[in-house]
């Protein structure tokens, strides 16, 4: 049982600074490898970026660390991440800030599963402020754990394809490349981009972007962890697949406009699955005399059609 007095207590402040290669790395392994990231001196974060800070920087519910989150009564040893949501109240940080953090146990609440019995949702709030005290952005981590795994890794909506990988190139690719920026004058609700497939999710990958993010989950790539714990193989990250979404987000509005970022992660995909990357404009909208543009994005599974991430984002587009 969680001790309700637990919730709302921050642990203590932390810094995070906006290191430039750090940045960098983020964005290569979130498939935007371009110069607004790379070589701006002081490039703005990419939107999921702030998913690093609690590993990098500070505590978390899965790495405590000595604060009060050791406290939590409650197994974490084999936690899944059923969302992540950033807000940024104006421009995202960037690159050379030093931003002032702290964490809490936000909210804790259950509910009846399915595959994995009873579930249980704890919500870690993460506040950043600048130097001068201003709050800068807000994040909300919500990791769901569950009673029991599905037996003999059955009850997870697919199964593993073959794992064939080709790699042609050790670079990170640019699958967003062919999407053009757009304004105010140039949206419609409904409409988008388009769909861009990137094919069969790779180790490649996912190992980039676990070391540019931090998460050593070995549920990820540790092949004889996964069945043991009743996965009947190595499963994708969802905020891998959510910092793509971003990615298609920003290349399309704007690197500097972005204003809120919400995935949720759907469905269990794994190596090999060859995934695509959509979204439209879900709502065009002014409040105050601004503009904003409300997006609705998916990472979809090629093979049936599922989606596995779904992501939501806000971008002012004055």
């Amino acid at each position: 049982m969680i001790d309700p007095g637990l919730i709302g207590r921050f642990g203590p402040d932390f810094e995070v600074p906006v290191e430039r290669g750090a940045l960098r790395n983020f964005a290569r392994a979130a498939h935007a490898p371009w110069p607004a990231y790379l070589d701006d001196r002081h490039a703005p974060i990419p939107p999921a970026f702030l998913v690093c800070a609690n590993v990098w920087w500070g505590y978390s519910l899965e790495r405590p660390r000595g604060t009060v989150l050791a406290g939590i009564d409650h197994d974490l040893s084999i936690p899944l991440h059923a969302e992540e949501a950033h807000v940024f109240h104006g421009e995202p940080p960037r690159a050379g800030d030093l931003l002032i953090a702290r964490a809490c146990l936000e909210s804790v609440t259950q509910k009846q599963g399915g595959r994995g019995g009873d579930l249980t949702f704890l919500v870690l709030l993460t506040q950043f402020r600048d130097t001068t005290d201003r709050l800068v952005a807000e994040a909300r981590a919500t990791t769901v754990t569950t009673a029991n795994a599905p037996e003999n890794g059955g009850g997870w909506g697919s199964e593993p394809p073959p794992y064939e990988p080709r790699y042609t190139s050790l670079e990170p690719p640019d699958p967003f490349a062919a999407i053009a920026r757009q304004g105010w004058d140039d949206l419609a609700v409904g409409a988008g981009p388009g769909p861009v497939a990137t094919g069969p999710l790779t180790m490649h990958d996912m190992v980039r972007f676990q070391a540019a993010a931090g998460e050593d989950n070995p549920l990820h790539y540790d092949l004889a962890h996964a069945a043991a714990e009743g996965f009947p193989g190595m499963f994708g990250l969802g905020m891998h697949q959510a910092s793509a979404l971003a990615s298609y987000a920003v290349r399309w509005l704007g690197e500097s406009r972005v204003r809120s970022f919400r995935a949720r992660f759907r469905n269990v995909f794994w190596v090999g699955d060859a995934l695509t990357y959509d979204g439209h404009v879900a709502a065009l909208r002014e409040e105050d005399g601004r503009r904003y543009a409300d997006l609705a994005l998916a990472c979809t599974r090629d093979s049936d059609g599922a989606v596995v991430v779904a992501v939501t984002m806000t971008f002012a587009l004055d």
